[in-house]
């Protein structure tokens, strides 16, 4: 079955089940790092926003032969049932900055692979990364809703870029609280401890067999948290606090591993480490990028290596 046909028909199917006071649509949604997915929207007549459900890996699961059109739907359903919004947002707040400002978050993304999108959205360089701006809609447990910021914004706003980027600098902080933890404690919550070992990770690895002292930075709802880097004075304190410059090595846009800086380790190892990662374990829209960073704790900057 080609992809056209499969997403119309969990479209239909969809719709069928969600019954007539929902409106069911498909759309082509642009990534991050130019990738292009088909999401699905549920929408309740009384709502104008929903979260979208995307197809494309129930597509090769099904080519694959492990799972069939009827788990497709009844996942899909499920995950609309989880995550439905039963509110309105009046889209006409957007139109006055006032009514936004204590939203604004910024986030990173890659540079280079976001070139086409950049031309259309306010965003400042950092090192090989681009610091963009949301306005924060919802957020939940473990995700966010968020609209992002264009240049049209910008104008209507009559607000500078400069102004943009305090005002997320102030809220990010404040509206997605960071988190690290150790290596060790996260895999922990995701696997049982005999399974650490046969993960198919190589920082897994590397960390349990050599002892090294590795920590997870992200936010509490784990969702662009590799973010956090830019809070304010926090790589500092943390380096500080562990008496040592470290490595951060971007393991995607959810999170950074901060490494404390230890004399035996190559950074051509921690390189290629994060190529093999990235490669292999990583979705396309959720790398953030294959270089490492040193922050030098007594220079209190973060450089590319």
């Amino acid at each position: 079955m080609e992809f056209t046909s499969f997403v119309t028909l969990i479209r239909e199917e969809v719709e069928k089940r969600a019954g007539k006071n929902y409106t069911v649509r498909l759309n082509d949604v642009r990534k991050n790092n130019g990738v292009v997915l088909s999401g699905l929207t549920v929408m309740q007549d009384d709502s104008n926003i929903s979260p979208t459900i995307y197809l494309n890996h129930y597509y090769k699961a099904y080519e694959e032969g492990r799972v069939t059109l009827r788990y497709v739907v009844n996942d899909v359903m499920d995950i609309y049932n989880r995550n439905r919004v039963n509110r309105s947002v009046d889209m006409r707040y957007l139109l006055n900055y006032e009514n936004v400002k204590g939203s604004i978050i910024y986030k990173l993304v890659n540079t280079d692979q976001n070139k086409e999108i950049l031309k259309e959205i306010p965003h400042i360089e950092f090192l090989d990364l681009s610091i963009l701006f949301q306005c924060l809609i919802e957020k939940e447990e473990y995700g966010i809703a968020s609209i992002l910021v264009h240049n049209t914004h910008l104008k209507l706003w009559d607000v500078s870029l400069e102004e943009l980027y305090q005002t997320a600098k102030n809220n990010t902080p404040r509206l997605l609280e960071y988190e690290i933890k150790s290596l060790r404690e996260t895999i922990s919550e995701i696997v049982q401890e005999e399974a650490i070992q046969e993960m198919d990770c190589e920082w897994c690895v590397e960390e349990m067999k050599e002892s090294i002292p590795m920590y997870v930075l992200s936010n509490k709802n784990k969702v662009e948290g590799a973010t956090c880097i830019l809070y304010p004075e926090l790589i500092q304190d943390f380096a500080s606090a562990v008496g040592s410059s470290l490595y951060i090595i971007p393991s995607s846009i959810h999170e950074v591993l901060l490494l404390p800086t230890i004399d035996d380790i190559e950074c051509s190892k921690i390189k290629e480490m994060i190529r093999q990662i990235n490669d292999t374990q990583v979705k396309t829209e959720e790398v953030l990028s294959y270089s490492l960073y040193f922050f030098d704790k007594d220079r209190a900057k973060m450089v590319l290596l």
